[in-house]
C-alpha cells in the first residue's frame, strides 16, 4: 500500500502547494539589452545565461484539518470550481485524479519545500500514496474507496496508515502529514488544482475534507523587468537558443539544462513587462503569437521548429511590441517556465 512515487513524479507544486511570503526582486542595475553573437551571424547561438532570465517567487496556503482516525474518511471535491491559479474548472470533469500521499514532514515543512519546488526531490520523506481515478460520474470517494494505481488496496495495510491504535504505529502524527490533491491527468502531482493536509487523531470528531476555491491559496511575486534582454536579429525565425551557461532558474535553484522538455515563443503586441507580470499566470491566453515544442536532447533549440496552434512556424521576431522565449521544465511540479528571455531586434 502507498506505492512510492519514482523521481519527479511526486506531489507538487505547486504544490501547490505557510504563511503569505511573496518576495519582490530588486533590481540593482538597470537591465540593459545584451547583443547575441547572432547579430553578426545569424547562424551563432543565442547563448542565455543568468542575468537574461527572470525572477519568481511564490508561496501557498493550504488548507489543514485534523480528522478522525480509524474511519472510512470522505473526500469531496464537489464545491472545488476555481483552482489555485484562478482558473475555472469543472469538478466533474476536469478532476481525473485525486491522491493522498503521507509524508515525514510538518505542515509548514511541506508548504515551504512546496514553494521552492523542491517536494519531488524528497523522496525519503515519502511514505508513498493511494489513489482514486474519477470518471465523470462522482466527486467524492470514501477512503476504502480508493485503490494503488487501479489495483485493489489491503485493507489491514490501509489501516496501518489510518488507524493510530494499530500496534507500534510507525506514522505519529506530530512527525507525519496526509496531502490530499486533485489534479487533471493520471501523471500524479502534475497538473493540480487543489491541495489540503490534514493529520488523524482519534480524538478528533470531522470524517470528511472537502477541497474547495478555498483549500489551496497561491501568492506570487514574478520580476520580468530584471532581465538583461537579448538583441537578436529580427525576421530570423532559425534562432538557436542555447541555455547550456544557466546555472540557477527562475525559483533560484539549480539549472540542470536536461530537465528542459519544452520551449515557447510569445509575442505580445501592445503589453508592457509590467502589465504582463500582473498577468503571468494566463501568459499563453493573453499572448498575441505563442509558438511552442519540444526541444531536442542537449542544451539547444532552434526556434524555426516551433509551431503555432495552427501548425505554422515561429516567423522570427519584429520590433513591435514584447518578444520573450520561455523554457519548461515538464517534469518539474511548478509549471512555471524555469527561464524567461525577452528578445529585441539588434541594433
Amino acid at each position: 500500500m502507498f506505492r512510492r512515487l519514482p523521481p519527479r513524479k511526486l506531489i507538487p507544486c505547486t504544490c501547490a502547494l505557510t504563511a503569505l511570503l511573496a518576495l519582490s526582486c530588486t533590481k540593482e542595475e538597470a537591465a540593459t539589452p545584451i547583443s547575441s553573437a547572432a547579430c553578426t551571424d545569424p547562424t551563432a547561438s543565442v547563448v542565455i545565461t543568468d542575468p537574461t532570465n527572470y525572477a519568481l517567487s511564490d508561496s501557498f496556503v493550504l488548507e489543514h484539518v485534523v480528522v478522525k482516525d480509524d474511519t472510512d474518511l470522505k473526500f469531496d471535491w464537489s464545491q472545488l470550481t476555481v483552482d489555485f491559479f484562478g482558473k475555472a474548472i469543472n469538478p466533474l470533469t476536469d478532476i481525473n485524479t485525486v491522491s493522498i500521499s503521507l509524508w515525514n514532514m510538518s505542515p509548514s515543512d511541506i508548504e515551504q519545500a512546496l514553494k521552492v519546488d523542491s517536494l519531488s526531490m524528497m523522496l525519503t520523506k515519502n511514505v508513498g500514496f493511494i489513489t482514486t481515478y474519477p470518471d465523470g460520474t462522482y466527486t467524492q470517494m470514501d477512503l476504502l474507496g480508493f485503490n494503488e494505481l487501479g489495483n485493489p488496496l489491503p485493507p489491514d495495510l490501509l489501516w496501518s496508515r489510518f488507524d493510530t491504535a494499530t500496534p507500534m504505529y510507525q506514522y505519529p502524527q506530530d512527525q507525519y502529514t496526509f496531502l490530499l490533491m486533485a489534479q487533471s491527468g493520471a501523471d500524479i502531482g502534475k497538473n493540480p488544482h487543489s491541495v489540503a493536509l490534514f493529520n488523524i487523531d482519534p480524538s478528533a470528531s470531522p470524517t470528511e475534507l472537502d477541497l474547495t476555491n478555498d483549500s489551496t491559496k497561491l501568492t506570487y511575486s514574478v520580476d520580468l523587468e530584471r532581465a538583461h534582454p537579448m538583441r537578436v536579429p529580427a525576421g530570423v525565425p532559425a534562432l538557436t537558443i542555447d541555455w547550456s551557461q544557466m546555472t540557477t532558474n527562475c525559483l533560484g535553484n539549480s539549472y540542470d539544462g536536461s530537465q528542459i522538455t519544452a520551449a515557447a515563443v510569445a509575442h505580445y503586441s501592445s503589453k508592457t513587462l509590467a502589465e504582463l507580470q500582473q498577468q503571468f499566470l494566463n501568459l499563453e491566453e493573453i499572448a498575441d503569437g505563442w509558438w511552442s515544442g519540444a526541444p531536442p536532447p542537449g542544451r539547444t533549440v532552434d526556434l524555426s521548429t516551433l509551431t503555432d496552434a495552427s501548425g505554422a512556424a515561429f516567423p522570427g521576431i519584429d520590433s513591435t511590441g514584447i518578444w520573450m522565449a520561455a523554457l519548461f521544465c515538464g517534469n518539474c511540479n511548478n509549471p512555471a517556465p524555469w527561464s524567461i528571455t525577452i528578445l529585441e531586434p539588434c541594433q
